[in-house]
């Protein structure tokens, strides 16, 4: 199993929803974060310019089977890429359990 942890923007929110849940991933949870990217290295070798400010990004976090992820990667990329900056990060995880609390199943029964 392997966790994916993205970081959007807002407005890509719901149409990344739409289509994970196409794709039938299991579930996911979603947390407001702020974030201050690439241009924080760029202030340390300039010391003109200003320290960036946070920005509101949403944190995705998803648990699957490890054979789902490059066709989620690939979705998420797809959905969320505008090649600016701030498009976000995508990271990806190993899981080494995961249990139902409700029933008691672990592993991949525990996702569906």
């Amino acid at each position: 199993m392997k966790m994916i942890k993205c970081y959007i923007r807002y407005e890509k929110l719901e149409e990344v929803r739409e289509k994970l849940f196409e794709l039938g991933v299991p579930g996911l949870s979603v947390v407001d974060v702020k974030g201050i990217g690439k241009p924080m290295s760029q202030v340390k070798s300039d010391p003109n310019l200003k320290v960036p400010q946070f920005r509101p990004r949403v944190e995705i976090t998803m648990v699957l089977e490890a054979e789902g992820v490059e066709e989620v990667l690939d979705v998420l990329v797809k959905t969320v890429q505008t090649g600016n900056m701030g498009d976000g990060k995508i990271f990806v995880l190993p899981v080494e359990e995961a249990i139902r609390i409700r029933t008691g199943e672990r592993g991949k029964q525990a996702l569906y």
